[in-house]
């Protein structure tokens, strides 16, 4: 478990690196919420069932990519 703090630190670590050293890289974790929520809240109730699945997908294959890497780096097989 050690391994996986260790590994999840120091991926969150070349994470904002990347931020400040190329504009390709430079996400907004922390305004993406409310973004998020007023695109969400600006479409019909139609197209918002579908934006909703598409953003779970998203956060789903993001969580998978993660734990991909972390397993790569010898940091342990998943978290149960």
């Amino acid at each position: 478990m050690a391994d996986r703090e260790a590994i999840e630190r120091e991926l969150q670590q070349r994470l904002e690196t990347l931020k400040t050293k190329d504009p390709r890289f430079a996400f907004d974790r922390d305004g993406r919420p409310g973004a998020i929520a007023a695109v969400r809240g600006a479409l019909p109730l139609m197209e918002r069932e579908l934006f909703d699945a598409v953003m779970e997908d998203c956060e789903c294959e993001f969580a998978a990519l993660r734990e991909a890497l972390v397993e790569m780096m010898g940091g342990g097989q998943g978290r149960n």
